[in-house]
Protein backbone atom coordinates (compact mmCIF):
# COMPACT_ATOMS: atom_id res chain seq x y z
CA UNK A 1 0.00 0.00 0.00
CA UNK A 2 2.88 2.69 1.04
CA UNK A 3 4.55 1.64 -2.45
CA UNK A 4 1.27 2.51 -4.20
CA UNK A 5 1.30 5.56 -2.25
CA UNK A 6 4.97 6.78 -3.67
CA UNK A 7 4.09 6.10 -6.71
CA UNK A 8 1.43 8.16 -6.96
CA UNK A 9 3.57 11.17 -4.66
CA UNK A 10 6.19 10.48 -7.32
CA UNK A 11 3.92 10.78 -10.37
CA UNK A 12 2.37 14.31 -8.73
CA UNK A 13 5.84 15.76 -8.49
CA UNK A 14 6.58 14.81 -12.45
CA UNK A 15 3.35 16.51 -13.41
CA UNK A 16 3.90 19.33 -10.76
CA UNK A 17 7.70 19.80 -12.50
CA UNK A 18 6.98 19.29 -15.99
CA UNK A 19 3.97 22.07 -15.32
CA UNK A 20 6.33 24.26 -14.11
CA UNK A 21 9.35 23.25 -16.49
CA UNK A 22 6.81 24.04 -19.50
CA UNK A 23 6.22 27.64 -18.36
CA UNK A 24 9.86 28.49 -18.13
CA UNK A 25 10.60 26.87 -21.51
CA UNK A 26 7.52 29.57 -22.95
CA UNK A 27 10.16 32.35 -21.45
CA UNK A 28 13.02 30.86 -22.87
CA UNK A 29 12.32 30.40 -25.82
CA UNK A 30 10.96 34.57 -26.52
CA UNK A 31 14.74 34.61 -25.10
CA UNK A 32 16.15 32.83 -27.66
CA UNK A 33 14.39 34.04 -30.38
CA UNK A 34 15.35 37.34 -29.67
CA UNK A 35 19.18 36.08 -28.77
CA UNK A 36 19.72 34.51 -32.82
CA UNK A 37 17.56 37.59 -34.36
CA UNK A 38 20.45 39.51 -32.67
CA UNK A 39 22.90 38.17 -34.62
CA UNK A 40 21.27 38.24 -37.97
CA UNK A 41 17.91 38.05 -39.62
CA UNK A 42 16.16 35.25 -40.07
CA UNK A 43 13.34 33.14 -41.70
CA UNK A 44 11.63 30.65 -39.03
CA UNK A 45 13.11 27.24 -40.17
CA UNK A 46 16.79 28.52 -40.16
CA UNK A 47 15.71 30.52 -36.64
CA UNK A 48 14.98 26.71 -35.07
CA UNK A 49 18.60 25.39 -36.87
CA UNK A 50 20.24 28.82 -34.80
CA UNK A 51 19.13 27.95 -31.91
CA UNK A 52 19.41 24.28 -32.11
CA UNK A 53 22.94 25.18 -33.15
CA UNK A 54 23.57 27.83 -30.49
CA UNK A 55 22.38 25.66 -28.09
CA UNK A 56 24.57 22.82 -28.48
CA UNK A 57 21.90 20.56 -29.93
CA UNK A 58 20.12 20.42 -26.79
CA UNK A 59 16.94 22.89 -27.63
CA UNK A 60 15.09 22.21 -30.39
CA UNK A 61 12.09 24.33 -30.35
CA UNK A 62 9.35 22.85 -32.74
CA UNK A 63 7.32 24.56 -35.14
CA UNK A 64 4.04 24.63 -33.68
CA UNK A 65 5.86 26.53 -30.44
CA UNK A 66 7.98 28.70 -32.07
CA UNK A 67 5.67 30.66 -35.11
CA UNK A 68 3.00 31.64 -32.01
CA UNK A 69 6.03 33.33 -30.13
CA UNK A 70 7.18 35.04 -33.34
CA UNK A 71 3.66 36.38 -33.64
CA UNK A 72 3.44 37.29 -30.06
CA UNK A 73 7.00 39.06 -30.31
CA UNK A 74 5.98 40.95 -33.48
CA UNK A 75 2.63 41.85 -31.92
CA UNK A 76 4.86 43.67 -29.08
CA UNK A 77 7.42 45.49 -31.46
CA UNK A 78 10.49 43.16 -30.36
CA UNK A 79 10.82 41.87 -33.86
CA UNK A 80 9.49 42.62 -37.19
CA UNK A 81 9.20 40.65 -40.58
CA UNK A 82 9.83 41.71 -44.14
CA UNK A 83 8.54 39.04 -47.06
CA UNK A 84 10.87 37.36 -49.74
CA UNK A 85 10.16 35.27 -52.07
CA UNK A 86 11.64 31.32 -51.58
CA UNK A 87 11.03 30.39 -55.17
CA UNK A 88 7.26 30.08 -55.35
CA UNK A 89 6.77 30.69 -51.71
CA UNK A 90 6.65 33.86 -50.06
CA UNK A 91 8.34 33.61 -46.22
CA UNK A 92 8.87 35.89 -43.55
CA UNK A 93 12.35 36.87 -42.69
CA UNK A 94 11.99 38.40 -39.11
CA UNK A 95 14.65 40.68 -37.46
CA UNK A 96 14.89 42.07 -34.13
CA UNK A 97 14.21 46.01 -33.27
CA UNK A 98 15.71 48.20 -31.16
CA UNK A 99 12.99 48.12 -28.80
CA UNK A 100 13.92 44.23 -28.78
CA UNK A 101 17.62 44.88 -28.14
CA UNK A 102 16.36 46.68 -25.12
CA UNK A 103 13.90 44.66 -24.15
CA UNK A 104 16.56 41.24 -24.49
CA UNK A 105 19.66 43.39 -22.48
CA UNK A 106 16.81 43.63 -19.66
CA UNK A 107 16.19 39.99 -19.54
CA UNK A 108 19.86 39.19 -19.83
CA UNK A 109 20.61 41.63 -16.89
CA UNK A 110 17.61 39.99 -14.92
CA UNK A 111 18.04 36.60 -15.88
CA UNK A 112 21.94 36.92 -14.11
CA UNK A 113 20.21 38.77 -11.60
CA UNK A 114 18.16 36.50 -10.70
CA UNK A 115 20.58 33.48 -11.03
CA UNK A 116 23.10 35.93 -8.79
CA UNK A 117 20.08 35.92 -6.17
CA UNK A 118 19.60 32.16 -5.99
CA UNK A 119 22.96 31.11 -5.75
CA UNK A 120 23.69 33.40 -2.88
CA UNK A 121 20.38 31.92 -1.05
CA UNK A 122 21.36 28.59 -1.54
CA UNK A 123 25.23 29.43 -0.40
CA UNK A 124 23.79 31.25 2.94
CA UNK A 125 20.83 28.19 3.69
CA UNK A 126 23.77 25.76 3.42
CA UNK A 127 26.15 27.68 5.34
CA UNK A 128 28.79 27.81 2.72
CA UNK A 129 32.41 28.49 3.68
CA UNK A 130 34.92 30.56 1.92
CA UNK A 131 37.09 27.45 1.28
CA UNK A 132 34.34 25.36 -0.41
CA UNK A 133 33.03 25.92 -3.79
CA UNK A 134 29.78 25.34 -4.14
CA UNK A 135 28.70 22.23 -6.01
CA UNK A 136 25.99 23.89 -7.89
CA UNK A 137 28.34 26.01 -10.00
CA UNK A 138 30.59 22.67 -11.01
CA UNK A 139 27.05 20.93 -11.51
CA UNK A 140 25.79 23.76 -13.75
CA UNK A 141 29.31 23.60 -15.46
CA UNK A 142 29.48 20.06 -15.73
CA UNK A 143 25.72 20.18 -17.02
CA UNK A 144 26.66 22.11 -19.99
CA UNK A 145 30.27 20.99 -20.77
CA UNK A 146 30.18 17.60 -19.29
CA UNK A 147 30.52 14.57 -21.01
CA UNK A 148 27.15 13.12 -20.41
CA UNK A 149 25.64 16.33 -22.02
CA UNK A 150 28.48 16.18 -25.15
CA UNK A 151 27.51 12.81 -25.46
CA UNK A 152 23.71 13.78 -25.31
CA UNK A 153 24.61 16.35 -28.32
CA UNK A 154 26.33 14.30 -30.21
CA UNK A 155 24.36 11.66 -30.84
CA UNK A 156 22.75 10.79 -34.14
CA UNK A 157 24.76 13.56 -35.55
CA UNK A 158 26.75 12.79 -39.09
CA UNK A 159 30.82 13.96 -38.41
CA UNK A 160 30.77 16.78 -39.87
CA UNK A 161 27.81 18.11 -37.58
CA UNK A 162 29.92 16.58 -34.48
CA UNK A 163 33.16 18.44 -35.55
CA UNK A 164 30.94 21.75 -36.01
CA UNK A 165 29.50 21.29 -32.28
CA UNK A 166 32.92 20.39 -30.99
CA UNK A 167 34.66 23.33 -32.70
CA UNK A 168 31.78 25.65 -31.08
CA UNK A 169 31.80 23.95 -27.35
CA UNK A 170 36.35 24.88 -27.39
CA UNK A 171 35.76 28.15 -28.52
CA UNK A 172 33.31 28.87 -25.65
CA UNK A 173 35.50 26.94 -23.22
CA UNK A 174 38.31 29.04 -23.95
CA UNK A 175 36.45 32.82 -23.84
CA UNK A 176 35.42 31.27 -20.38
CA UNK A 177 39.01 30.13 -19.04
CA UNK A 178 40.40 33.35 -20.61
CA UNK A 179 37.64 35.11 -18.48
CA UNK A 180 38.62 33.44 -15.52
CA UNK A 181 42.42 34.08 -16.11
CA UNK A 182 41.69 37.50 -16.13
CA UNK A 183 39.52 37.52 -13.09
CA UNK A 184 43.01 35.66 -11.55
CA UNK A 185 45.36 38.24 -12.33
CA UNK A 186 42.50 40.74 -11.07
CA UNK A 187 42.84 39.42 -7.92
CA UNK A 188 46.67 38.76 -7.59
CA UNK A 189 46.93 42.84 -8.32
CA UNK A 190 44.42 43.26 -5.18
CA UNK A 191 46.59 40.74 -3.10
CA UNK A 192 49.96 43.08 -4.25
CA UNK A 193 48.38 46.27 -3.52
CA UNK A 194 46.88 45.31 -0.29
CA UNK A 195 50.32 43.47 0.99
CA UNK A 196 52.28 46.49 -0.56
CA UNK A 197 50.17 48.41 1.77
CA UNK A 198 50.79 46.47 4.95
CA UNK A 199 54.76 47.39 4.33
Amino acid sequence: MSSNKNKKNAEKIDEIANAIEQSMKKGHISTLILLALEKEPSHGYNLMQLIHDGTYGVWTPTASSLYPHLSSLTEKGLIEFTTEMDGKRERKVYSITQKGRDTLKTLVDRQRNMRNSLMAMVMSTIGLTDSVIPESIINDFEDVFGPEILEETLMNKDNKEKLKILSKRKIVLKSVIGKLNNVIDEINERVKEIKASEK
